[in-house]
């Protein structure tokens, strides 16, 4: 985000100090200059760019939302900020077709707003060093909050934790980390159980060679990732 300098992905954190708002973090990410940029400053405009689509946003389909804030600048490459798109998205599109929670309340707002902000706390990198994509947690995420989940609801919590299990099932590819990829992974996980077990049809799921971000990824794996196309230019540099 400072110099566009490749970030290294140690194995073990530091203390650094971020070069936007100042504060000391523990991070085994880094930049080999001495930049360093926390989680809440690189997320900061993107999750302000969900909240904006949570107000004005009337697409009923929860991959066009997503398309929207990919192709939106806020949204870098690689980031924290897609660990909240994927409950946003669910959320947002069960909203603008007035399905309500299972319990019969409409999915309001403020429902949207916390599915954000349960997104925003799962840190960046986490698919690999805590085992668990943040954007796969996202299909979970968005699972508890259409069924009311807490730790002590059994049942509410056994299927989101499901749909965080499908998620990262499909995450478990042997590719590294594209969050792209994850995203479409923690869709197509919510929205296959929201109609599996729910009758909820949010429209169409992500499909195979579809993907119009590979330029942008230099770490992208082709051939090998489901969604890698060649027929496809990226419209964003």
């Amino acid at each position: 985000m400072i110099c566009g300098t490749e970030l290294v992905y140690d194995k073990s954190a530091r203390m650094q100090t971020c070069t936007y708002c100042g504060s000391i973090e523990s991070s085994p990410i880094y930049c080999p200059a001495g930049h360093f940029v926390c989680d809440s400053c690189h997320s900061k405009d993107a999750l302000a760019f969900l909240e904006r689509l949570v107000e004005l946003d009337r697409s009923i389909e929860p991959l066009d939302i997503v398309h929207k804030a990919l192709t939106h600048p806020s949204f870098k490459f690689h980031g924290p900020e897609h660990h909240s798109l994927v409950p946003a998205a669910i959320l947002i599109a069960m909203k603008n077709r007035g399905i309500p929670k299972l319990d019969g309340t409409p999915v309001t707002k403020q429902v949207i707003l916390e599915g954000i902000k349960r997104g925003s706390k799962i840190p960046g990198g986490y698919c690999g060093y805590a085992g668990a994509c943040g954007a796969c947690i996202g299909a979970g995420i968005a699972i508890a909050l259409y069924l009311g989940s807490t730790p002590t609801k059994g049942p509410e919590r056994k299927a989101a934790h499901n749909a965080t299990s499908k998620a990262l099932t499909l995450s478990s590819d042997g590719l590294c980390r594209c969050c792209k990829r994850a995203t479409y992974f923690g869709l197509t996980s919510a929205m296959s159980i929201l109609k599996d077990e729910y009758g909820i049809n949010l429209g169409t799921l992500p499909q195979p060679e579809t993907c119009e971000y590979s330029e942008r990824n230099r770490d992208c794996e082709r051939e090998d990732c489901i969604y890698y196309t060649d027929s496809l230019i990226s419209t964003q540099s």
